[in-house]
């Protein structure tokens, strides 16, 4: 895949300089030992607006200091005037006049964008003025953080403008010298003060890096809306995509929208340039829509990815560059609110009889919400279900909670087939807040209070199965009373 380099942006305190003030910072705090890098920073697609050097002029002289770009690579703990022989390119980016106490700027806009476009390598600055009297500047080592020697970057990706500043102690990675032809073979990388100029018959010259890190390539999200007709949760043939379905995509952390589409002719919609992280998506309802049942069926491309009450999908980590075309929404017009059948139905439509399986097409079903402390039952195959609707492995027709169990299976079976379940989303929310923390094996210790709320939302689930509430029973109801 693609490699890029791309800054990416984090919310961080940075120096109020010019026109970058109050902007977010792009790089994590770092440090300034490190070995230097000698990777070029390219970032496509990036205009440099405009990009600034800062240095603090501690004894100053008058002279004029010209900053070039440095050719060669170097360590600022072992450099020395012989080792870096001159590395640098004779053209003068900018100069600046180091006449009083305080900051001197140069611009070196055009130097940033031969970085960031990757026509050269980001291997630093070298500050010279000649054999002039020495000037002297604080150093990166310098104990006051905000005197320390610095860059500002602003630049525009996409029509969006954001600038960064970086200084070692603030943002980024610093690294800086001194040379001293006088002593051709000794390193000044620790030195508190930088020099320019002439001193003991020997010139000085400042070498300074503001390293930029590498990042990968951003991510893509998306895939399909479906008009669902058939209400099965599944993507078949000749159901088409809905067109103007709203998607959000939201951080797991907070969930906060990173960002917002609509489907497009066909129902498909797609998140571009997103960063590595945590997210996952929240499907808006068109007027008069209800989503599909989640996860039927055992082609993961086909079925809808969206829970049916909450209308998002799980949290999803997507991954640097990764293009992650893989989540579905099924919907369908409140019309077709489809119809309930009864326990005995699925008992008898589990495989075991001369009936058909429908039963393992729309597993697996939790009867409570799942979770590693949970007591939370996985209906993953249509023999555990056989023996939920029976009522013989998981405790007996006596236990209230062995009761609980079958009709709220029964339950998602219909959801899972189709019918509408607005009439009973509270009481499946309790039931499913109260498996959780309770198996069959509980009953007996529940108050007498507890036990009546465990009946209770029993027989709502009942009269909902058998069509006296919500939709309505089906017409091809042949059950076996059991």
């Amino acid at each position: 895949m693609k490699r890029v380099w791309y800054l990416i942006l984090a919310a961080a305190l940075i120096l109020a300089i010019g026109g970058c003030q109050n902007r977010p910072d792009i790089f994590d705090p770092g440090g300034g030992n490190s070995s230097m890098r000698t990777n070029p920073v390219n970032i496509a697609d990036v205009t440099v607006d405009s990009a600034y050097l800062w240095i603090y002029v501690v004894i100053p002289t008058g002279q004029t200091v010209n900053v070039h770009a440095i050719t060669s690579a170097w360590n600022e703990n072992i450099v020395t005037w012989s080792s870096f022989a001159g590395a640098y390119n004779s053209a003068v980016v900018d100069s600046f006049v180091a006449h009083g106490i305080g900051w001197k700027m140069a611009d070196i806009t055009s130097l940033v964008q031969a970085w960031m476009d990757g026509d050269m390598p980001n291997l630093g600055l070298l500050l010279e003025q000649g054999e002039s009297a020495r000037t002297t500047y604080y150093s990166s080592e310098e104990i006051s953080i905000a005197q320390r020697p610095r860059i500002e970057i602003c630049y525009t990706v996409d029509g969006q403008q954001d600038c960064v500043t970086i200084q070692r102690g603030v943002s980024g990675h610093v690294f800086d010298a001194f040379i001293w032809g006088a002593f051709p073979n000794d390193n000044f990388g620790l030195s508190g003060n930088l020099f320019t100029g002439m001193l003991n018959e020997g010139q000085n010259q400042t070498l300074i890096q503001f390293d930029l890190p590498e990042v990968e390539e951003p991510g893509s999200v998306g895939d399909f809306v479906w008009n669902d007709v058939n209400m099965n949760g599944i993507q078949d043939a000749g159901e088409l995509g809905l067109a103007g379905v709203a998607v959000h995509l939201e951080n797991c952390r907070d969930s906060v929208v990173v960002a917002e589409a609509l489907t497009d002719t066909m129902g498909y919609y797609l998140f571009e340039d997103i960063p590595a992280g945590s997210y996952f998506l929240h499907f808006v309802l068109p007027e008069g829509y209800v989503f599909s049942p989640m996860d039927q069926g055992d082609n993961d491309s086909l079925d809808s990815d969206v829970y049916q009450r909450a209308g998002h999908t799980d949290c999803f980590e997507l991954g640097a560059g990764e293009v992650d075309m893989s989540w579905d929404a099924g919907m369908y017009a409140m019309e077709n609110l489809g119809c309930t059948r009864g326990k005995g139905f699925w008992k008898n439509h589990a495989g075991f009889g001369p009936q058909d399986d429908l039963v393992s097409q729309y597993l697996p079903i939790w009867l409570g919400i799942p979770s590693d402390s949970s007591e939370a039952l996985a209906v993953t195959t249509a023999q555990i279900a056989y023996d939920i609707l029976t009522q013989q492995v998981y405790g007996t027709p006596s236990n209230g909670i062995t009761k609980l169990y079958a009709h709220l299976l029964t339950a998602r079976l219909n959801i899972a087939s189709g019918a509408d379940d607005g009439d009973i989303e509270e009481v499946l929310e309790n039931v499913d807040m109260f498996l959780a923390a309770h198996s069959w094996e509980d009953w007996d210790a529940l108050s007498g209070r507890e036990q009546q709320g465990v009946l209770s939302w029993k027989g709502t689930l009942e009269s909902y199965n058998e069509g006296e509430i919500g939709p309505g029973s089906c017409d091809d109801e042949d059950e076996t009373p059991y």
